[in-house]
């Protein structure tokens, strides 16, 4: 599966990149787009769907129409200047245009550059003081745009992650109701959305090439979303085949997709009929930057989809990842920690510890209170 360039391939690009452009006039209207391009090939951004370039807008300021250079809905928006611009002006007139911008596009980060100059400001950083560098110093300061190959620390727990977990599960219990609506079976559509989810994620954690799933869409089904199933079915099927079996006539985009074993496009399931409204729900879940999930708090979430009541209070009440690890930490996971890194070098210990998780259970109490679960559902093998 495809995986992001290393950082040395990134380091050797950029030099690339810089003596191509060094001696470029720099002007905005002619080269802006060529010089993005360029920028986001670097760290291996090569197909056109995974920015949007001039990308109307309204400025939350002036009311007035304009277009962002680029966008890479959830993870970056980037503001091109001619030579010598003000780049805090320029990044001013970027964050202007966010507030119009629907919830699941909102960039992380804003670039601008000048062709010569490049500025970074990361809108959920501690420090809100943006880091500057020359088009020269990008070999030396490639890492600073290694979010654009995917290089993303993420701190799994914080308050950031748990609130795109819940977007996240809002965005899958629209698309669910809109199934459920239609008349598709609860299981069926459950199964269907665990593929669609691995999918949206698959588009935005390096698991293939980026929003591949998203050109699939855009490029192979009708906007009014009719032969939207058909297409997903063959889709999912040629995913639950190895490479060298699929058949050799098999549409080149569909090729493209990688072997996913582990069983989880194995079972067969009706072909789901969508119509416009539905279609367009799938291919906003896509502007959505799902690599900032937290699969700890996620879970829990995506089961609450499928009940009517809990769907509308998602996010209401749940227990935080952060407020989990407050309970378990001191429970038993201090201690499995403590024995691991005891064991780090003991072949032997390694493999009781081992024996030991397998047998671990854990109960929830709140599952006692829901006369409706079975006690079989109150243990879960660690």
């Amino acid at each position: 599966m495809a995986k992001p360039l290393s950082l040395n391939e990134i380091r050797r690009r950029s030099a690339q990149f810089v003596v191509e452009w060094r001696d470029a006039p720099g002007d905005e209207r002619q080269e802006a787009q060529s010089f993005i391009r360029d920028l986001l090939q670097v760290y291996g951004i090569t197909k056109t769907k995974a920015a949007l370039y001039e990308y109307r807008a309204r400025r939350s300021s002036t009311g007035s129409q304009g277009y962002i250079d680029a966008l890479i809905p959830g993870l970056c928006l980037i503001e091109m200047k001619s030579g010598g611009k003000d780049l805090a002006v320029a990044e001013q007139q970027a964050i202007d245009y966010i507030d119009d911008l629907a919830e699941i596009e909102a960039p992380r980060f804003v670039l601008t550059s000048d062709f010569r100059r490049f500025r970074l400001l990361d809108l959920h950083a501690d420090d809100p003081r943006p880091s500057e560098f020359s088009l020269d110093d990008l070999p030396a300061r490639h890492d600073a745009l290694a979010f654009l190959a995917g290089y993303q620390a993420v701190s799994f727990g914080d308050r950031e992650q748990e609130t795109a977990s819940i977007k996240a599960a809002q965005i899958m219990a629209n698309l669910y109701e809109a199934l459920s609506d239609s008349g598709y079976d609860d299981h069926e559509a459950s199964v269907f959305l665990v593929r669609i989810l691995f999918c949206l994620y698959a588009d935005d954690a390096n698991v293939w090439e980026r929003d591949l799933f998203y050109e699939f869409l855009e490029r192979r089904t009708n906007e009014d979303g009719t032969d939207l199933g058909p297409q997903l079915a063959m889709l999912f099927q040629a995913m639950n085949r190895e490479t060298a079996k699929r058949q050799r006539n098999l549409d080149e985009l569909i090729a493209r997709f990688p072997y996913v074993n582990g069983g989880i496009f194995a079972e067969p399931a009706p072909i789901p009929a969508f119509d416009k409204d539905m279609c367009d729900l799938l291919v906003q879940a896509c502007a959505f930057n799902w690599s900032a999930i937290s699969p700890a708090i996620f879970g829990s979430l995506f089961q609450a989809v499928k009940d009517a009541k809990a769907r509308r209070e998602l996010g209401e009440h749940y227990t935080t990842e952060t407020n989990i690890l407050k309970t378990i930490q001191p429970l038993f996971l201090d201690e499995l920690r403590a024995r691991f890194t005891d064991a780090l070098h003991d072949t032997a210990k390694l493999k009781r510890l081992r024996k030991d998780l397998g047998e671990l259970r854990v109960m929830d109490p709140a599952f006692m209170r829901k006369p409706d679960v079975s006690r079989d559902t109150w243990e879960t093998a660690a």
